[in-house]
């Protein structure tokens, strides 16, 4: 992967996602590729965005910007590795492909738009609007791809993706919240935190 190819798919993420992910299923890229090349600089720049924007979820938590990004970026990061593990078990049972590379590249990709959705609406409280349609259309871009990286039957599509979802927040809010305690913990804010 370089960056030229990098800048190809993003872009036709946005103006032909159906071609992007034809893009992506021929170059069969590995997961550790996508993870340093793509996932971790977007990651990085959306967790400083947000612990320097306007994002009401971390308002009420006193961490210093230091913790607060680590507890963001980790957790953001650890999510997408459990959940590509969790979807990718789940895939045979929507008569899909278990590849657990194909889902964490497929999950990574998904998550352009809102990647860049948090960077954007962290420089004002007004656009926080580009929040939503940025998840509205993780979720089409997530839509479109499982047909064509899982092989998940047009039937069967809305289903995974429902419950695909389900397990991406569920495991973004289990591993934050946990690792937004601990640093809770070393820092003494717990009882400021509970009293609120």
């Amino acid at each position: 992967m370089n960056i030229t190819e990098l800048l190809g798919i993003l872009k036709m993420l946005f103006s032909s996602p159906l071609k992007a992910w034809s893009f992506v299923v021929e170059r069969d890229y590995h997961w550790r590729d996508v993870l340093v090349y793509f996932t971790i600089p977007l990651f990085f720049l959306s967790s400083f965005a947000g612990i320097f924007g306007n994002t009401p979820e971390f308002n009420q938590i006193n961490l210093p910007p230091n913790l607060m990004f680590s507890v963001i970026f980790l957790g953001s990061v650890s999510a997408l590795f459990l959940g590509s593990f969790m979807i990718s078990s789940m895939a045979p049972r929507f008569k899909g492909e278990k590849c657990y590379n194909k889902t964490f590249v497929l999950i990574s990709f998904s998550y352009t738009p809102v990647l860049f959705g948090s960077i954007i609406s962290s420089i004002h409280e007004v656009l926080q609007i580009v929040n939503f349609l940025a998840l509205v259309y993780m979720i089409f871009l997530f839509w479109r791809g499982t047909a064509i990286l899982l092989r998940i039957p047009s039937y069967k599509q809305t289903g995974f993706v429902l419950v695909s979802l389900l397990i991406l927040f569920a495991s973004r809010v289990v591993i934050s919240a946990f690792l937004a305690s601990i640093a809770l913990y070393f820092t003494g804010n717990v009882d400021d935190f509970l009293n609120q």
